[in-house]
């Protein structure tokens, strides 16, 4: 329930205060294996910490949450520091949720276990050569009761990305929380 309910969600956006998060380090950390610039796709935005760090090096972000207050967030947000984002509010739980995306060279889904079923329509609304950056939780930590075992990544969660490559997996942890970071590639056909 942590993961796909929206009330849960949108009381947790109504008493955030009023500074956005900084972005996901991890993201931070590995913008030199990113693409260089081109449309974003931010799925479980939130109220667009990522989707606000990236629009500001330049990407053209279209950011996703299912939360209202959320997307108000992100757009408050956005506002402020001129920044332009595109914003959907959809649940990501439902297959034609994904029908109009368009097509990407970065997608990123950060602190989100999407079900594994949605992984190959994802791989469609991904450019040739573009990148699917996964961010989760390894483990459930002790110190935060709302994440079960089913909100972990896993690897049988990309059992379905067929026309991607793993470039990269790393398990790290940050205050005892233990994280796994994936990104995929789109492959090049070949010749």
């Amino acid at each position: 329930m942590y993961m796909g309910n929206v009330s849960y969600w949108n009381d947790k956006f109504k008493v955030r205060g009023q500074e956005l998060m900084q972005p996901e380090g991890c993201l931070v950390h590995d913008m030199p294996c990113l693409p260089k610039s081109g449309m974003v796709l931010d799925l479980a935005c939130g109220d667009g910490r990522n989707a606000l760090f990236l629009a500001s090096h330049g990407y053209k972000v279209t950011a996703v949450d299912f939360s209202s207050v959320a997307i108000e967030r992100l757009q408050r947000f956005a506002l402020k520091k001129q920044l332009a984002i595109s914003v959907l509010q959809r649940n990501l739980c439902v297959e034609k949720s994904y029908s109009d995306f368009g097509v990407f060279d970065l997608i990123v889904l950060n602190h989100y276990r999407l079900e594994e079923n949605f992984y190959p329509i994802l791989e469609q609304h991904l450019k040739k050569n573009g990148i699917l950056w996964v961010n989760g939780f390894y483990e459930v930590p002790k110190d935060n009761p709302d994440i079960q075992y089913e909100d972990l990544m896993t690897p049988t969660d990309f059992h379905g990305l067929t026309g991607l490559t793993c470039e990269d997996e790393i398990i790290y942890e940050i205050d005892r929380k233990k994280f796994i970071r994936y990104i995929w590639r789109k492959d090049l056909p070949t010749e």
